[in-house]
């Protein structure tokens, strides 16, 4: 679960980069686009980089990602995912 991995303000910087991705995007709101976004902010903060802008740039980054293998092969894996729950 995220909020043993990561501090109370490192989470609030998440869920500000998340939002802010989203936001304006007519998919904002997908359930599959988000958790995309979501992964990427993940991989970014799992790696110490946990400033706002660090994190969103990690989301921007996810939106131009064009991968459709990417599902099933992390399902498989467990990947990321594991994070997200």
């Amino acid at each position: 679960m995220i909020s043993e991995h990561f501090d109370t303000r490192t989470r609030i910087n998440m869920k500000l980069a998340l939002d802010r991705v989203c936001r304006h995007r007519p998919s904002g709101e997908d359930h599959g686009f988000r958790r995309s976004v979501a992964e990427n902010i993940i991989r970014c903060a799992l790696t110490g980089r946990t400033g706002i802008g660090q994190l969103v740039d990690a989301g921007e980054r996810a939106m131009i990602r064009t991968r459709p293998e990417r599902e099933p092969a992390r399902l498989r894996a467990g990947g990321i995912r594991r994070w997200l729950w």
